[in-house]
């Protein structure tokens, strides 16, 4: 029967074309893992794998994986297998989902075979449906590891193998933040944006759920992509900028191959589209993007048939790496041999990287520390349909944190004082634009409060400001004392902070003030 099953298993992989950016390729493998399995074809999301670095990539940034009930990664190659377990324990354990290891063995049959299998100790449910499989298809390894969730709740005795202090033996902390809570006009205004413009940043301080908001577009259009004017769902690959950033890291640039050649290397805008996935730069001003854009702006403005350079296949060749538009809604890449003078079939690199019409170039922008990083200049701010994420009202913060403390088995009147403070703190920071946050670090306020209550004689103000310390302190430590003695006109009140604020103040030196 175990035979049966792998060779099903190898026919429903055998003409897969896993470079292909379909999302629905590995369809008829996932409605065969289900049978076996018991789950819901739509909670079991399979992703390939072309090496061990990129498998992060695939199994937690894409949406579709977030919503899965079992990752399957299919691995392309066998020469990486420490690099691959490693990165597999580190996505189960991230994730807190059961991960399973295919990999692909060349020469033999089956050819696709089940390598290994990762697991978080804290979900029977993963276990089992992993020991199905184990039962099905053939022996492999299925790994425990601790997930990270689990790791902060026995940092913070909160584990339930790990006993709570006695005196509080009914405290307990949320597991995720409630959903967001915005303006709708917000949210209308990214999902027109997102509809009618292939580049859009979304701009506001931290906190606001800017990369959230993001997630909630992409569940949207996958749900229905007719509300959007499109024709199907995108998946969504997300990177984070940095100040060392080049045009290599954005665009792509020359970098030495396998066999010591150079040759040109895609950044991460073709590798989105290679993959027909949109592209989210998260904190997009963390790196000098009117230095790095170079051709992009062009290519950004440009209409169908219109092409730019963005290298050369290596140097001194004559052949281009052009990045262009298709007039269809997928993304499509060209790919020719690498040398001028040999039909390289083997080798073939990608020499044409054209986005469809439904492909996206999304953005987040930090407003709080524009001044503190780069800016964009006006010719790249054009290119972007800006969408502004500003801090939700105090109203809506209220209705947030009261969802939040309710989560809290504290007497009434200890979350009561525990909530007036937090709001208090929101509106003191949102009275002035310069000092604004979104609700992110707000919400991780209370935790330690609770925490130190089980304290005996520990009262909610000073933990309150060791709170603020610890969360707010390193964007604290950053502002000059203009913008402190604001803060402290608020802060220093008797129903607020009072002399607490003085010790504050004094504490950020160590922070590097």
């Amino acid at each position: 029967m175990t035979v049966e099953k792998l060779q099903t298993l190898q026919a429903l992989l055998a003409d897969v074309d896993h470079s292909s950016p379909s999302v629905s390729k590995y369809r008829a493998l996932e409605a065969y893992l289900a049978n076996l399995t018991g789950l819901p074809a739509t909670r079991i999301y399979t992703g390939y794998v072309s090496k061990a670095g990129n498998l992060s990539v695939r199994m937690v940034q894409s949406p579709r994986a977030q919503e899965a009930s079992l990752l399957v990664a299919l691995i392309q190659r066998s020469d990486e297998g420490p690099a691959t377990f490693d990165a597999a324990r580190k996505v189960a354990a991230r994730t807190a989902k059961p991960l399973l290891l295919l990999q692909r063995q060349e020469g033999t049959q089956p050819e696709w075979f089940p390598l290994a299998a990762y697991v978080a100790a804290s979900d029977p449910a993963g276990d089992t449906t992993l020991n199905r499989l184990l039962k099905d298809l053939s022996p492999f390894e299925i790994s425990k590891v601790i997930s990270e969730k689990t790791k902060v709740d026995r940092q913070l005795g909160l584990d339930e193998t790990l006993p709570l202090v006695e005196e509080q033996p009914n405290i307990s902390v949320p597991a995720a933040i409630p959903a967001l809570k915005l303006d709708p006009r917000t949210r209308r205004m990214l999902r027109n944006a997102i509809s009618s413009h292939k580049a859009v940043m979304l701009v506001g301080p931290p906190g606001t759920g800017k990369s959230s908001l993001v997630q909630e577009i992409i569940r949207e259009v996958r749900e229905d992509p007719g509300k959007f004017g499109m024709t199907m769902g995108h998946e969504l690959m997300m990177v984070t900028a940095d100040e060392s950033w080049t045009t290599r890291e954005l665009v792509g640039g020359d970098s030495v191959d396998d066999s010591g050649r150079l040759r040109f290397t895609p950044g991460f805008v073709l590798q989105a589209i290679e993959e027909d996935k949109w592209l989210l730069l998260d904190e997009a001003n963390r790196a000098d993007m009117d230095r790095i854009f170079g051709g992009l702006l062009t290519w950004l403005t440009g209409s169908d048939g219109q092409a730019v350079t963005v290298g050369r296949v290596s140097p001194g060749s004559s052949r281009e790496i052009l990045l262009g538009w298709t007039s269809g809604a997928r993304s499509v890449c060209e790919e020719e041999s690498p040398d001028e003078e040999e039909d390289d079939e083997e080798n073939k690199v990608i020499v044409q990287y054209l986005a469809g019409q439904e492909w996206r170039l999304i953005g987040t922008y930090n407003s709080i520390d524009a001044q503190r990083v780069f800016r964009f200049g006006l010719a790249l701010g054009r290119r972007f349909a800006q969408v502004p994420v500003p801090p939700p009202s105090v109203e809506l913060f209220q209705e947030l944190i009261t969802e939040r403390m309710l989560s809290y088995k504290l007497e009434s009147s200890v979350l009561s004082e525990i909530g007036r403070l937090i709001v208090r703190l929101y509106e003191i920071h949102c009275a002035d634009s310069s000092t604004a946050m979104g609700p992110a670090l707000f919400l991780a306020l209370p935790g330690s409060v609770v925490i130190g209550l089980a304290e005996a004689g520990d009262e909610v103000t000073p933990l309150m400001a060791e709170s603020y310390l610890t969360n707010f302190g390193p964007w604290l430590s950053r502002q000059d004392d203009e913008i402190l003695d604001r803060l402290g006109e608020s802060m220093m009140r008797s129903d607020m902070f009072g002399e607490e604020w003085s010790w504050i103040r004094e504490q950020l030196q160590h922070l590097g003030r």
